[in-house]
């Protein structure tokens, strides 16, 4: 019991948390906060990465035309547009490969989502709040199953091997044989057929 303990009231948090943030990223609120977020951190983060890509692109551009003036690189003479079309990517650039731009995108379109679907009468929450809620539901059933499983074992006894008895052994009477067995059988319902070899026989109602 002492360990079961500390697990269960990290769950009852976890579920409380989970069930709080579900609730409160339903309402309109939220998503307007949601998409005003991603506005903002997605221009502030795009300016300092323009800002990065477009001084590496100038820096390279006087590289090559250093090296082309003198006459160590050849190819085509290169030009002030070049750092200016280099840089016009750096928007697409941004949303798709940094994870400021990852998570700019992800506030400002599912914001927009809910901010929408919230003016319908529809409230939607945050597709990963919600993915935890449901992670933390899953979690717990499974911590729930595994304790009744236990606590099955441990009020059964250690497992044995099964053993058939004579029905007349326990006042049964409209029985061929009884097997005694230490666990559930849940595949053995009552008018299943077994192939016993060189019998086959019907499961009773267990007694």
């Amino acid at each position: 019991m002492s360990d079961a303990r500390p697990f269960s009231k990290l769950g009852d948090s976890a579920r409380a948390i989970s069930e709080a943030a579900h609730h409160a990223s339903r309402g309109p609120a939220a998503a307007i906060a949601t998409l005003l977020a991603g506005l903002v951190i997605g221009e502030i983060g795009f300016l300092r990465f323009a800002q990065h890509v477009a001084s590496a692109n100038n820096a390279l551009m006087l590289e090559i035309a250093g090296r082309q003036a003198a006459g160590t690189m050849g190819g085509q003479e290169i030009t002030g547009g070049a750092p200016v079309a280099l840089t016009m990517l750096a928007s697409l650039t941004f949303v798709l490969g940094t994870p400021v731009g990852w998570c700019s995108t992800y506030l400002v379109l599912t914001g927009l989502v809910r901010s929408l679907a919230a003016a319908v009468g529809e409230r939607r929450g945050d597709p990963i709040v919600g993915l935890s809620r449901r992670l933390v539901v899953r979690w717990r059933e499974r911590r729930r199953v595994a304790r009744s499983v236990a606590a099955l074992a441990a009020l059964a006894g250690p497992e044995v091997r099964d053993r058939v008895a004579s029905p007349e052994r326990f006042g049964i009477l409209d029985a061929d044989l009884v097997v005694v067995a230490s666990r559930p059988k849940p595949d053995w319902t009552p008018g299943t057929v077994l192939d016993c070899g060189e019998r086959w026989l019907r499961v009773g109602e267990a007694k």
